[in-house]
């Protein structure tokens, strides 16, 4: 019989030295990382104290021992200095005074003037201007027939021209109609919101008509005897309140929600 051939076994090398045990790797580790840690954060100039600490206590709770806390180190009644921190510096809006030109706004305030000046003498149309709106004003006794909402023939050219003027700039129109207090009601008007919003409609027409202006930014409202801008008490004060106003505001300054303020606030001038 043969002998089986025995396999000679490998010898294990001998480890010199004192063997290390495995959670020592791990300690060894979270070590470093918390020194490179707190490092980091004593590296910088400023500190939040109250989220620092909020982090040292959680990490406290999560490691299980009781860590230096480097709060220690800094004094509450000496924070580190900020003098050599330099505050953003934030542009101001522009101005008439330090770009040299003029705003929308006032270049076409200035324009109706100067090409409305013999309507205006007239008094076939009113501008008025302050530093946020344009008014432009068509009274009832020059505009419209009595109870009416066909524009008087000398008035639809004048309203052309007002509407091509507007399209040359970026402005949000609000054409808004007014009655006085007297109540209307007969075949073609139930009340003075219908009154006040058709003659609303016809000068929104007529400024559309002949010109570019932008229909995108164009509301038209009715606000009936509701908006006064004198008394009512007697039949001048009630023709002072007859009227449609075109209130202009700049685009490029207005947001939506402040042109429906500014539809609120109409009439600006009392």
């Amino acid at each position: 019989m043969t002998k089986k051939r025995e396999i000679p076994q490998k010898k294990k090398k001998e480890i010199k030295g004192t063997p290390i045990a495995p959670w020592m790797v791990t300690f060894a580790d979270m070590m470093t990382l918390l020194l490179v840690f707190f490092v980091l954060i004593l590296s910088f100039s400023t500190m939040e104290q109250e989220r620092f600490r909020a982090i040292s206590m959680a990490l406290q709770n999560s490691f299980g021992f009781q860590m230096m806390n480097p709060l220690n180190l800094i004094p509450v009644d000496n924070p580190p200095r900020t003098e050599n921190v330099v505050a953003p510096i934030r542009p101001e809006p522009p101005t008439t005074e330090n770009t040299g030109t003029e705003n929308q706004l006032d270049a076409l305030g200035n324009r109706l003037q100067t090409n409305f000046t013999d309507e205006i003498e007239r008094g076939l149309i009113i501008v008025e201007h302050d530093e946020d709106h344009i008014i432009i004003r068509f009274p009832d006794d020059a505009a419209f027939g009595p109870a009416s909402d066909w524009l008087e023939p000398q008035m639809v050219p004048i309203i052309q021209r007002v509407g091509d003027l507007i399209s040359e700039f970026d402005m949000y129109v609000i054409v808004g109609g007014h009655t006085d207090n007297i109540p209307i009601h007969n075949q073609r008007y139930r009340s003075n919101w219908e009154l006040s919003a058709a003659r609303a409609v016809s000068v929104a027409h007529e400024l559309t008509w002949m010109s570019d202006l932008n229909e995108e930014y164009l509301y038209v409202v009715g606000n009936g005897d509701a908006r006064p801008i004198a008394s009512n008490a007697t039949p001048e004060e009630r023709a002072r309140n007859r009227r449609v106003d075109i209130l202009l505001m700049e685009r490029d300054i207005t947001d939506e929600r402040e042109v429906f303020q500014g539809i609120q606030q109409i009439p600006t001038y009392r």
